[in-house]
């Protein structure tokens, strides 16, 4: 069975077909046969072959025998269109079985066929449409629509642009799968025509010179005119005696480039390309010899496109400019901040930089302030954690913490407890590092340690406000711990984060910070735990029967009979997963749990006195509902 998995006929196919070499197909098995992963999976992993193409070719795997006979190879199909004679037909194959190179190759070489014929034979095969060239021109709203170098890359020629529908001209159907990623990119619906060509890209230059000789034509707008930035405008703050005479100069031209219109474009299409995406960073990678533009996506990095090096230092500039950062400065890390509206949503962007040896890594945090406006309903909590974290939050004073690994989604879960309360009747403070989201009707602090403003310091300024409900970033040390159990135990509401693995460890955490017990029994209202899990794509869910081992694994009833996961598609970007859930445990500290941290007793004892549900169950039921994988259970909650 494992050896079918391996050398399935449909690999052979493939090869047919002229979508991958008989060597990238022996090395794709051989992954496989090492990794015990399908054929298939480990092409697209490789990427030597799209999901979309695939799909077509899997379905060559229900043929019958007869079937497969009759199935159109490239070589047929060019039979059967008169194309080509058998005989040459015969003597093409002969040479691909010795040279293992490909079959329209070495037609188009021996001059048996013309590049227009192995188009449309192509088309044909694939169920594209066939557009020439030459006929078909592209309307200026079309390019406008996609940056000159983006279609460079992924070799597509944008010909018309109706509503959200763009269509593309492409030499290759294996470009359809990056036709598809640029859509989302650009958060179009794409249609890709085939045509032929042997230098597309000619094409593509000569048409946006075109566009642009057009537009010189009849004037540019005043907004897009190049301006350099003030930081790199003669004068003392632009000079800097080490870098050299001439380096003034350079930053002034390098804040011209990056004013001017293709860059401006490109920047604004990598924000909106990841705001379409539900990015939650972008980041700008200088490698040899392009630079790489990834997305994190669900807490998982995607590779989005490649810039020329060319072009790197012009996008870094402009987006020091919008963040109102110093372009001039190259050799130091920046941080930065710019808003923006990106369709129609209002967004913070982090901006920071780190110089590296190939030049600025630029990394972008997207926060999206709709997302502060989520309640505790909106987290993902069962009804009966729901409506305990509701009571909870609702009390006049006590310790609530929040803990988790980075990234699990603490702050978020912090924010939605605070719009749970009433900004008009209660007097509210946050201390964090850095202030994310600002929150409407609510005092936020930026704590500085530069100048001394520490959580501690500020906590103690804090307390001398009147207020009613503290929010604290991270309790990092003994002393803001100690201020923070005071707090709550004076009368104030206090939410906070701790860095531990599940609910229970903080209350150990509070001690060996040196907190006593009594004092922890006192002030401590409840501990949430929690972790991000990825949800099921709905695009591409789909129901299996899982084996015996795999629900001993999960701890579920052996008589489960379906369980549910995400195929892959181009929604989810092939991962089979869309979006993000919390799964959660409360503990919270009833007068049995606090007589037990009064004992100091262990955390497996406090957690069967308290009677919590861990979230390794909360985790499940998601699974059982359908709701995420039993891959991300293992992932994320074993792990």
């Amino acid at each position: 069975m494992a050896e079918e998995r391996i050398n399935h006929p449909g690999g052979e196919e493939l090869v047919r077909r002229e979508l991958i070499t008989r060597e990238e197909l022996d090395r794709v098995r051989e992954t496989a046969a090492q990794s015990g992963v399908p054929w298939y999976r480990a092409l697209v992993q490789a990427r030597k072959i799209g999901f979309e193409t695939l799909e077509g070719i899997l379905r060559y795997e229900f043929h019958s025998p007869s079937s497969r006979k009759a199935h159109n190879t490239l070589g047929e199909t060019l039979v059967r269109r008169e194309s080509v004679t058998r005989a040459q037909l015969e003597e093409a194959l002969g040479e691909q079985s010795r040279s293992g190179r490909l079959l329209g190759s070495i037609l188009l070489e021996r001059g048996f066929v013309t590049r227009r014929a192995i188009a449309v034979a192509l088309a044909d095969q694939t169920g594209m449409e066939f557009a020439d060239l030459d006929k078909t021109p592209s309307a200026a709203e079309a390019l406008d629509a996609v940056p000159h170098g983006l279609c460079l890359k992924c070799g597509m020629l944008p010909v018309a642009l109706e509503g959200d529908r763009l269509t593309v001209l492409v030499t290759s159907p294996q470009a359809r799968e990056r036709v598809q990623e640029v859509g989302v990119l650009l958060g179009k619906r794409m249609h890709a025509l085939l045509t032929a060509s042997d230098n597309l890209a000619d094409e593509i230059r000569s048409r946006y010179q075109e566009l642009e000789e057009a537009e010189d034509m009849h004037g540019m707008p005043e907004e897009t005119e190049p301006t350099p930035a003030p930081q790199a405008r003669t004068g003392e703050q632009a000079m800097d005696t080490t870098r050299g005479p001439d380096e003034g100069n350079r930053f002034t031209e390098l804040a011209k480039q990056a004013q001017g219109t293709p860059v401006v474009k490109l920047v604004s299409t990598i924000l909106e390309g990841a705001v379409n995406a539900g990015a939650t960073d972008i980041h700008l990678d200088p490698q040899d010899p392009e630079t790489r533009v990834r997305y994190r996506i669900d807490g998982v990095l995607h590779d989005v496109m490649s810039l020329p090096r060319a072009q790197h230092h012009a996008v870094v500039s402009r987006v020091k400019i919008l963040a109102d950062m110093d372009i001039t400065e190259t050799r130091h890390p920046q941080d930065g901040h710019l808003k923006d509206l990106i369709n129609g949503r209002s967004l913070d962007i982090r901006v920071a930089t780190l110089p590296t040896f190939l030049g600025e890594r630029v990394v972008m945090r997207l926060l999206d302030q709709a997302a502060v406006l989520s309640g505790i309903r909106d987290l993902g909590m069962d009804k009966a954690d729901e409506k305990t974290m509701l009571r909870l939050v609702g009390q006049p004073y006590g310790m609530i913490l929040v803990t988790g690994p980075t990234g699990s989604g603490k702050t978020t879960t912090l924010y939605a407890a605070l719009n749970q309360k009433d900004v008009f009747s209660e007097s509210i403070v946050t201390i964090e590092d850095p202030v994310e989201y600002q929150l409407p009707g609510i005092n936020q602090v930026q704590v500085d340690t530069d100048i001394g403003l520490t959580f501690a310091a500020t906590l103690r300024a804090t307390l001398r406000q009147d207020i009613d409900v503290l929010l604290i970033g991270e309790i990092r040390d003994v002393e803001t711990a100690q201020i923070a159990v005071r707090a709550a135990m004076t009368g104030h509401l206090v939410f906070s984060t701790l860095h531990t693995n599940d609910a229970v460890e903080a209350v150990g955490t509070l001690r060996n910070m040196g907190i006593a017990p009594f004092l922890i029994s006192a002030a401590l209202t409840a501990v949430v735990g929690q972790r991000l899990v990825r949800k099921i794509c709905p695009e591409c869910k789909k129901a299996y029967k899982p084996g015996k081992d795999l629900l001993e694994a999960l701890r579920l009833p052996g008589d489960t009979k379906r369980l549910h996961k995400g195929a892959g598609c181009p929604a989810c970007h092939h991962t089979g997963t869309h979006g993000r859930t919390g799964v959660f445990e409360i503990l919270e500290i009833t007068p049995k749990v606090r007589g037990l941290i009064l004992a100091e007793a262990g955390a497996e004892a406090i957690a069967e006195g308290a009677g919590m549900r861990p979230m390794a169950e909360s985790c499940r039921a998601k699974i059982l509902d359908g709701v995420i994988s039993a891959e991300e259970y293992l992932r994320v909650v074993r792990a």
